[in-house]
């Protein structure tokens, strides 16, 4: 039986959570203006430490591990959008979702509009948006590590969603395989996609990216719309900070608009190629806390 693993004061409760936040004495929210009407939301990740993984779900999420984020760091509010996407390279198409019918006359659900997150981007290209975001504002943008994303995601957590359970009505809190997945499955079609019965979060493929309520420290998205790619590489746990960040197979958390929630869980976890670009995988983005706001 796989072994649980403890830390004090954690979990936390909303309420605390937001203390933590709070306490840290930096300021909750930045913004960057990327071009006219277009900004980057940033939102303050305080330090702690949490416990990774889970004893209930995939092989691949023990044994847990307790983790120290041992500096208050910058998190995207939003997965990167199209819009903020494009600045970086105008010819991405993120496309559409396919429908699946013999007799199909539409090329599918649109995944392009602006406030939608990007997709169909390889890891590579995400690390390259990176890099362009860096120079561009001048501060230090990557990707989140896993231990990071699962901080972030948890909240003070340690719930299945940083919402509740698996079995929590997720209609007001996240884009995952609802009773809408199966517009993709139109007419005499069968219903192959599993989904979440009796649940309607009112979108059928992506959606914009301010649509369900944040977690305690303000994240939109981390479970649902699209799975994110990390920095870190996917090996077997337990979890090393800095480990299999050169892998050829990176991870991807947070599950999608495809996916029921024990595939969107905190601690559930899925490796792609870096090459690859994916159908239901986007990103979101991490910065450090700029020098001009550090407590000397």
């Amino acid at each position: 039986v796989p072994i649980k693993a403890a830390v004090a004061n954690w979990p936390l409760s909303a309420e605390n959570a937001k203390k933590l936040q709070e306490r840290s004495g930096l300021p909750k929210n930045l913004s960057f203006d990327l071009a006219e009407g277009i900004k980057l939301e940033m939102v303050l990740i305080p330090a702690g430490e949490f416990v990774m993984g889970s004893t209930e779900g995939y092989a691949d999420e023990y044994p847990m591990s307790r983790v120290k984020i041992d500096k208050p760091f910058y998190m995207a509010k939003f997965e990167v959008t199209n819009s903020q996407y494009s600045l970086f390279d105008p010819a991405h198409q993120s496309g559409y979702i396919s429908v699946y019918n013999k007799d199909q006359s539409r090329r599918g659900v649109a995944a392009d509009h602006e406030k939608q997150p990007v997709i169909r981007v390889s890891w590579q290209e995400s690390m390259a948006f990176c890099d362009w975001l860096s120079q561009k504002t001048g501060h230090k943008f990557t990707l989140p590590t896993e231990a990071k994303w699962e901080y972030a995601c948890r909240a003070g957590s340690d719930t299945d969603m940083n919402y509740g359970n698996v079995a929590t009505n997720f209609s007001r809190h996240a884009n995952l395989a609802d009773e809408r997945i199966h517009s993709l499955t139109p007419r005499d079609s069968p219903k192959w996609i599993p989904s979440a019965k009796g649940v309607n979060d009112g979108v059928v493929a992506t959606a914009p990216v301010a649509k369900y309520q944040a977690n305690a420290w303000g994240l939109h998205d981390m479970h649902g719309n699209v799975c994110e790619w990390t920095l870190s590489g996917y090996e077997p746990y337990p979890y090393k900070a800095g480990s299999g960040e050169a892998g050829e197979k990176k991870v991807v958390r947070g599950g999608s608009f495809y996916d029921r929630p024990k595939r969107a869980r905190s601690a559930f976890r899925l490796g792609y190629p870096k090459w690859q670009r994916v159908f239901n995988v986007g990103f979101r983005v991490v910065c450090e806390v700029p020098k001009n706001l550090v407590k000397k």
